[in-house]
């Protein structure tokens, strides 16, 4: 009995902390300067300051130019996309990719 309670509150513990670092994801705000679509996923390249980089989510409709806000879950080194035929040597993962 004790053994499953210590393992549950093991569970909560791990999955509140996952929640809570999720939630405090760095924001980035930018203007789209490509965009395309592949397996489902959005692929936006994002100009933000003096930085450029790529995301990819959901698929939305997204056009160059738009203004766009982005959440940041997780970075990917040389990801290639096999529809797409394409490798990105950097690479964010967001959950949704909302127009500003």
């Amino acid at each position: 009995m004790i053994a499953k309670l210590v393992k549950l509150l093991a569970v909560a513990t791990l999955t509140l902390g996952i929640s809570s670092a999720w939630a405090q994801g760095v924001v980035h705000e930018g203007t789209v300067v490509d965009t395309m679509n592949g397996g489902g996923y959005t692929y936006v390249q994002i100009k933000e300051s003096d930085k450029t980089f790529w995301a990819a989510g959901p698929q939305v409709e997204i056009s160059k130019g738009d203004k766009v806000v982005v959440q940041e879950q997780m970075w990917m080194n040389d990801f290639t996309s096999k529809t797409l035929n394409r490798t990105f040597d950097e690479l964010l993962f967001v959950g949704r990719i909302d127009k500003k």
